[in-house]
């Protein structure tokens, strides 16, 4: 009987959220990625649908600890997935924060849904749990960067660092067709190369097969500085006495800003203006990417990174009271605050207080997905609604697009082009229409690599 490999993707194809893969080896099925649909409604609706035959999963294997990866995992448990959850060490410590804030926000809104009547169940139930969360975080295996760890007779994989956020990997899987060994690469989120803060993705010299994001892939990212395009904004907004608010990512750009802010006090460009870290998990976070120092820059060795992560007036906001008098508070200063994408948390509560000022600013320096409110503001809308209120746009909105974690059209294509054996086939996913198209064109094109586009419910099969 001839062996083969059977991949179907079950999320992030035609979108950049809920990565999930199946992959099917020998009659065993192995998930990649196990991720929270997240953005719209008619997105978010399908994260209460459940896996057939959870029983056939022999195990997971996760990227990164992104939510829109990992999300997902505790409703996969719940639901009857006994498995393991394999990830690298620094991915399994970032989970345990994330799942669990996930698992609180779940929580809240259901609390939120029974009080007010808007749902359609009675009661309202969260989509999981924190003993959900405790019995998924029980299933993790972590494996170490570049070890080959057996999955199966013939099928193996392995960690190569991905750059993207920390603990971030990029997974081979070894498998054999025919009795010949073969090589699939599947890139989760691929990093740029130009974090402050994280190590550059590490090459991947062959592969036979590469599955790879498409996040950036109609776009280059601008090259310039990113401590000049943030330093006229600051400045600017500081000396009108307004307020800066920073929707970020809690891990990874969160960092990667601090970072920055604290560069530009101390080379004197902008001024000791108050910064204030509204996010319970980002202040936990920074403290998890203290535990691994060789993922990070060199330049960071050795040095206290804490303090290159803070700034003379830096102050960690914990308690909602806190969060909820600084977003009355009129003094000048900066608001880093999550979610990113506006999906939710802490950031709706500071853009709902001060978007109607025209002193203030919002700074997107992250992607935005089709549907979010991120996207919207970004793209000019003039008012919007925030917990069921419309609250007008007045403030300045500005974009950085040199702070992104992810490769971009240029930094894609260049992944593959210096491979030394490269793909007889790639198939993009995590990306929305247009970008995979553009990504596909080039690749089709300019390194005449076959190149197709996943989209959801489609099977590839590898014989």
């Amino acid at each position: 009987m001839s062996q083969k490999l059977k991949i179907e993707f079950l999320g992030a194809a035609g979108t950049v959220t809920g990565s999930k893969t199946l992959i099917t080896y020998n009659q065993k099925k192995y998930l990649f990625d196990c991720g929270l649909f997240q953005g719209p409604k008619e997105l978010r609706q399908r994260n209460w649908g459940s896996f057939q035959d959870l029983n056939s999963i022999h195990a997971v294997i996760l990227s990164h600890a992104h939510i829109d990866h990992s999300g997902f995992l505790p409703k996969l448990v719940k639901d009857g997935f006994s498995g393991p959850i394999y990830s690298t060490p620094a991915t399994a410590q970032l989970c345990q924060l994330l799942l669990m804030d996930a698992a609180y926000l779940q929580e809240e809104d259901a609390k939120y849904a029974n009080t007010s009547g808007y749902s359609h169940h009675q009661p309202a139930l969260p989509l999981f749990d924190k003993v959900d969360v405790k019995k998924a975080l029980s299933q993790f295996r972590e494996v170490d960067f570049h070890h080959w760890h057996e999955l199966d007779t013939g099928l193996s994989f392995r960690f190569s660092r991905a750059g993207h956020i920390l603990g971030s990997a990029v997974t081979q899987f070894s498998f054999k067709i025919n009795d010949q060994s073969k090589i699939l690469t599947m890139t989760g989120d691929l990093g740029n190369g130009r974090s402050c803060i994280i190590e550059d993705p590490e090459k991947i010299l062959e592969t036979d097969y590469l599955i790879m994001e498409s996040t950036y892939g109609d776009r280059r990212q601008s090259r310039n500085s990113p401590l000049d395009e943030l330093e006229p904004i600051i400045n600017q907004v500081i000396r009108r006495k307004g307020t800066l608010v920073i929707p970020a990512f809690a891990v990874g750009r969160t960092q990667e800003l601090l970072y920055l802010v604290n560069q530009l006090e101390t080379e004197g460009r902008i001024p000791k203006v108050p910064v204030y870290l509204d996010s319970p998990m980002a202040n936990s976070a920074t403290d998890i990417y203290l535990n691994f120092p060789n993922e990070l820059k060199k330049n960071l060795h050795g040095v206290q990174l804490k303090s290159r992560l803070s700034t003379a007036n830096f102050k960690e906001v914990h308690s909602a009271d806190d969060s909820m008098l600084l977003c009355m508070s009129t003094q000048p200063k900066i608001v880093i605050s999550a979610s990113g994408m506006l999906t939710g948390g802490r950031v709706m509560h500071h853009l709902k207080a001060k978007l109607p000022d025209e002193n203030s600013a919002v700074l997107f320096v992250g992607f935005q997905a089709s549907g979010t409110k991120g996207l919207l503001l970004k793209n000019g809308l003039k008012d919007i609604r925030i917990h069921h209120q419309k609250v007008a746009v007045e403030a300045e909105i500005f974009v950085i697009d040199s702070l992104s974690a992810h490769a971009d059209c240029e930094d894609l294509v260049h992944f593959v082009s210096t491979m030394t054996k490269k793909p007889k086939k790639i198939i993009l996913n995590h990306g929305e229409a247009n970008a995979s198209a553009s990504l596909q064109y080039l690749l089709n094109y300019d390194l005449q690599i076959s190149t197709d586009i996943a989209r959801e419910g489609t099977e590839f099969i590898l014989d």
